[in-house]
Formats: structure tokens, C-alpha cells, sequence
């Protein structure tokens, strides 16, 4: 067992070699911290290795330094996507207790009416079923596929008329489902009151459409709305300024760019990579988080890991 920690030790040791030699920018992406992704201990060790090892950044600041020609390469910037309970219950104490700066991506119109992200209702939902009841309901809604997964990844791609009728009926077959209180703090948004909570001076706020849809899915005109109308919502309730973006579920095209370009001043994607030069400011990617402190290393220095 000695011999085994040592060797992680070790192996850890070398990955963050790599990644301190590698000076490029980098932005993190998170959804939660919590036991059963990334529990508080590792997200605290991730914290540490960045404040130690690297200079943690908001968002706003690097952006600005990487349109003007100016990172120094050990930049570092937290990303949390969904505006849900959990960042402020779990992820807020602990970025402030480091003093780690992060941007919350809200979708302003979840948080109006208290809805989960859609995908993670249904998926939710769907999971309380036994394979057999999940099988006939897909039969009997002619839908292709069964496993709660490939449902959901299925569902994503529908159009939005089709999406909602997904929905409609996987409430309409799980009338008991009542969500648990790990549930409500891991996927339940944040209220306007909570999000007022948040120092600005840590927490930079992004916006993340209205309703979280697949923007690919819509047409030109509810991606506009979907994007400007959120934007406002965000600005009339901060007093602020909200001129950064990320696409819900990674998904864009060009038109998509183009939609979002004429909203937002930046935008961020699920692709997984460091800032080097010359990416699209509408199209920057991220570097997903890890649940363990060995694979969170070897990403700095291989995202793709």
C-alpha cells in the first residue's frame, strides 16, 4: 500500500511537471461538487494545486489579457455550468475560503420558474423505472431506444415541439417521482435572492440561454430570443453587465457562432483544450474536471485525458 502511494505520488508528481512547463491559459469546466462526482476534498486539493501552482484568474481578467496579447501562461479560470443549488451550498464556500475566482453560468428563466435543466429531469425521472416499465414506455411512444442514457442523448437531438412531448410523457408515466434533497441541491437552480448572495468581486456571472435547449435544435429566431432575452433577464436583476456565454450541452454550428457573436463580447465550449493562439472568441474551449486528484493533474497537461 506504501509502495502504491508512492508510485501515485510519483506519477502526480511528473503530470504536474508537464503541466507547469506547458504556458498556456486554461479554463476549467464544472457542474457540481459532491460525493458522487467530485467530492469537497478533492475540489479542495484542485484548489490548492492551482492557487500553488498556477494563478488563478477570473474569467473577465483573462479574457481580457488573451484579447490583448498579454497571459502569462499560468493562468487558470473555474467554469460551473447551470446555476443549481449546489454551487452555492458546496462549491461558493470553498472557492471563497480558497480565494478562487469562477463564473456561474445561469439559465435566467429556469431560476424564474425553479425547473430543473430539462435532460436532468428527465433522466431523473427515467431512472426511478425498471428496464421492463422503461422498455414499454418506449415502445408505446415509439421511441428508438430504451437505456436511460441513450434516451436522453436521443431526446437532445429532437426538435424542440418533439423534445417537449418527450417530456410531457415521461412526467405524464413517473406521476410519483418526488426529487430527493441531494437531488434538489445537485440540479434544483439557485433563486434570484441566492444568486444576489454571491460576492461579484469572486463570482463572475455568465449567462447560459433561457431555458437550456440544444440551440442547434431551434431556429433563428428562438435562438435569438433564447439568447438576447436571457442576457436581459441576467443584466435587469444584477445591475451588470453580462456579456459572456456558454452554449448549453457544448452543441453549436456556425450559425449558431454567428447568433451567439451578435449577443455576447465571449463564449465558451465543451471542447477540450488550452487557450493557444488564435481561437474564436466566440468558440474558447475548457478543460473538463476530474474526480480525482491524479487524472485533475494529468488533464492540466492533457486535457483530453
Amino acid at each position: 500500500m506504501v509502495r502504491l502511494a508512492h508510485e501515485i505520488s510519483h506519477v502526480t508528481g511528473m503530470a504536474l511537471r508537464k503541466a507547469r512547463a506547458i504556458r498556456q491559459p486554461r479554463v476549467l469546466m464544472y457542474h457540481t461538487v459532491d460525493p458522487e462526482g467530485i467530492p469537497t476534498d478533492v475540489f479542495r486539493a484542485q484548489l490548492d494545486v492551482i492557487r500553488r501552482e498556477f494563478e488563478p484568474i477570473s474569467l473577465p481578467t483573462l479574457l481580457s489579457r488573451y484579447r490583448d496579447g498579454r497571459c502569462t501562461g499560468r493562468e487558470v479560470a473555474l467554469t460551473f455550468d447551470d446555476g443549481v443549488r449546489n454551487h452555492l451550498s458546496t462549491a461558493y464556500p470553498l472557492l471563497r475560503e480558497a480565494d478562487v475566482p469562477a463564473t456561474f453560468f445561469l439559465c435566467s428563466g429556469l431560476i424564474d420558474s425553479g425547473q430543473w435543466v430539462w435532460n436532468t429531469e428527465a433522466r431523473a425521472r427515467l431512472q426511478g423505472l425498471g428496464a421492463a416499465e422503461r422498455k414499454a414506455l418506449a415502445t408505446r411512444e415509439g421511441w428508438p431506444v430504451h437505456a436511460v442514457e441513450a434516451l436522453v442523448e436521443w431526446a437532445k437531438g429532437l426538435a424542440p415541439d418533439r423534445r417537449e412531448a418527450f417530456e410531457s410523457a415521461v412526467r405524464a408515466h413517473t406521476p410519483a417521482f418526488e426529487p430527493t434533497p441531494m437531488q434538489q441541491d445537485l440540479f434544483a437552480p439557485m433563486t434570484w435572492d441566492e444568486v444576489h448572495s454571491l460576492d461579484p468581486a469572486l463570482i463572475t456571472i455568465g449567462s447560459h440561454t433561457v431555458s437550456h435547449p440544444i440551440l442547434t435544435t431551434l431556429s433563428a429566431r428562438e435562438q435569438t430570443e433564447e439568447l438576447t432575452a436571457s442576457r436581459a433577464r441576467l443584466e435587469a436583476q444584477l445591475g451588470r453587465e453580462v456579456d459572456i456565454f456558454c452554449y448549453p450541452n457544448g452543441d453549436s454550428d456556425p450559425a449558431v457562432v454567428e447568433a451567439v457573436r451578435k449577443s455576447y463580447r465571449w463564449a465558451v465550449t465543451t471542447e477540450e483544450s488550452f487557450w493557444g493562439p488564435g481561437h474564436d472568441l466566440c468558440r474558447l474551449p475548457r478543460i473538463p474536471a476530474a474526480p480525482h486528484h491524479a487524472l485533475f493533474v494529468r488533464r492540466m497537461h492533457k486535457p483530453t485525458s
